[in-house]
């Protein structure tokens, strides 16, 4: 693999895991808000998805700059960031999920 394709990878990997926390700290923060503020009928349970959700979100964040000195971990959180993108934005063209 040449030097450039390497830091192309890399650098798509960084992005990957940055947007995947970005969704989740949004929706993380979103659960929180929503349980402590807004419905009457939410709960903790409500709260304790949030705060998952945002802690998640917070580790893909943390974990994006050192993805190359961490490869075994690298791996998890490709495995968490592809499973919350394709949650959050179903690809086009799978009819077994309709």
């Amino acid at each position: 693999m040449e030097p450039a394709e390497a830091i192309g990878a890399l650098n798509h990997l960084q992005r990957r895991f940055l947007h995947a926390g970005r969704m989740l700290v949004t929706g993380g923060c979103v659960a929180i808000i929503h349980a402590a503020i807004g419905n009457q009928a939410a709960n903790a349970n409500d709260a304790l998805v949030g705060l998952f959700m945002f802690l998640t979100g917070v580790s893909l964040i943390m974990l994006s700059p050192v993805v190359n000195q961490f490869p075994r971990a690298a791996q998890v959180g490709a495995a968490v960031a592809d499973a919350v993108l394709l949650y959050f934005f179903e690809p086009a063209g799978r009819p077994e999920l309709a």
